[in-house]
C-alpha cells in the first residue's frame, strides 16, 4: 500500500509540473513557463497572427520553437534576440538568456518581432515590418496596462525608446531611419 501511494504521488506531481509548465498549450513552441506566458499575453492584445506564425503558419509549416540562449557563443551577445534556421530546416527563436528576469510583455514583444523573420527575406522591408511588429505590441500594452512602461528594466527601456519614435511624426520613418543607422543591419537586401 505504502508502494501505491508514493507512486501515486510521484505520478501526480510529474502531471502537476508538466501541466504547469506547458500551461497554454504552447509546448511545441517552448518548455520555458515564463516564454509559455510571454505567449499567452500576445493573446491578450490580439496578435493572434503572432501565435499563428509561432504555431506553424510560417515559411516552413511547422512550429517555431523559442528559448533562451546565451548569444555570445554565436558572437551575438549584444542582441537581444535572433531567429535561426535549423540544418534540419526548423526555425528557432533564441531570446538572450541575460533577460530571463525580463517581464514577458518585453519578451513577448521580442517574439513578435523575430516572428517576422520566418521567411529569411533578409531585407530592409523584413527587418522594418519586425520592429514595426515589436513596438505597436508593445503599444498594445501599455494601452493595457500603462503601469507596464515604469517598469526598471533594460528591455522596458527600449520598447519605451522605440514606442516614442514610432508615435512622433513619421513614425514608419524613425523606425527605418534607426535601422540604417545599426550597424547588424548593414548587409540587409534592399
Amino acid at each position: 500500500m505504502k508502494k501505491f501511494c508514493l507512486l501515486f504521488w510521484i505520478v501526480f506531481f510529474a502531471c502537476f509540473t508538466f501541466n504547469v509548465t506547458n500551461a497554454g498549450g504552447y509546448e511545441k513552441i517552448t518548455s520555458n513557463a515564463k516564454i509559455s506566458a510571454a505567449i499567452s499575453a500576445l493573446e491578450t492584445v490580439d496578435r493572434h497572427d503572432v501565435i499563428a506564425i509561432l504555431s506553424g503558419r510560417n515559411s516552413t509549416g511547422r512550429p517555431i520553437r523559442v528559448m533562451f540562449r546565451n548569444l555570445a557563443i554565436y558572437g551575438c551577445a549584444n542582441c537581444e534576440a535572433f531567429t535561426a534556421k535549423t540544418r534540419g530546416g526548423d526555425l528557432v527563436i533564441y531570446l538572450n538568456e541575460e533577460h530571463r528576469d525580463a517581464p514577458v510583455e518585453t519578451l513577448a514583444c521580442l517574439i513578435a518581432h523575430e516572428s517576422q523573420h520566418h521567411t529569411f527575406t533578409n531585407t530592409g522591408a523584413e527587418e522594418l515590418k519586425a520592429w514595426v511588429s515589436e513596438t505597436t505590441t508593445w503599444n498594445a500594452f501599455v494601452r493595457k496596462n500603462r503601469s507596464v512602461a515604469y517598469i526598471n528594466h533594460p528591455l522596458v527601456k527600449r520598447e519605451n525608446y522605440i514606442s516614442k519614435l514610432y508615435v512622433k511624426q513619421n513614425g514608419v520613418e524613425n523606425i527605418r531611419q534607426l535601422i540604417a543607422k545599426n550597424p547588424v543591419y548593414a548587409n540587409l537586401n534592399k
